[in-house]
């Protein structure tokens, strides 16, 4: 019985005196003392309560894919709109009408797995201000985790077999002009 209330004390103290470290951080304070903090920008102009939106359906105009070389992070796209978007009866957008975007990020396909993914984001046009349009786009190719790690799981008894389920990769990712990406836009921003 001494055991387990000495165990538990024990835990309760280290546990303080963790969390007292962590709280302390002498590198982060004289890193950031000479360091002036700037705030946000804000824009008052908008009506940031509002929840209206208006969803614009687009296209990518040439198919990216992470089998293809050149693939990178910040890769600019060219877009087009699928069909006319109309609110409160003016036309804001023609079917065709141009966007563009950038990968944001890409990343390619892993071991046990794991799927490529693209990340599309930072959508603009010249028609509407860039701060009034929300959205971001994610790609990912076949995930075959599920089927990966319950057999990696199952071999491992066996030394070194269920280290062999490492070399089965995932599915690389590609946008299509098949694909539909969806845009918001905020007219009350």
């Amino acid at each position: 019985m001494n055991r387990l209330i000495f165990a538990i004390f024990f835990m309760f103290v280290f546990q303080y005196s963790v969390s007292a470290e962590i709280y302390n951080d002498v590198y982060m304070d004289e890193l950031l003392k000479n360091t002036k903090a700037e705030k946000p920008v804000s824009n008052t102009n908008y009506n940031y309560e509002s929840t209206e939106r208006i969803p614009i359906k687009l296209k990518i105009n040439e198919k990216i894919s992470t089998k293809k070389p050149g693939v990178y992070d910040n890769q600019p796209i060219e877009l087009t709109v699928r069909n006319p978007v109309k609110y409160k009866n003016k036309m804001l957008f023609e079917k065709g009408a141009k966007f563009t975007a950038n990968v944001a990020i890409y990343m390619d396909r892993g071991m046990n797995g794991v799927p490529a993914a693209i990340i599309v984001d930072n959508f603009k046009t010249n028609k509407i201000d860039s701060k009034k349009l929300s959205g971001v786009y994610v790609k990912r190719g076949l995930n075959l985790t599920p089927i990966v790690l319950p057999l990696k799981w199952a071999l491992t008894p066996f030394p070194g077999v269920g280290s062999l389920t490492n070399f089965i990769v995932g599915g690389p990712a590609s946008i299509t002009p098949n694909d539909t990406i969806t845009v918001y836009y905020y007219p009350e921003w």
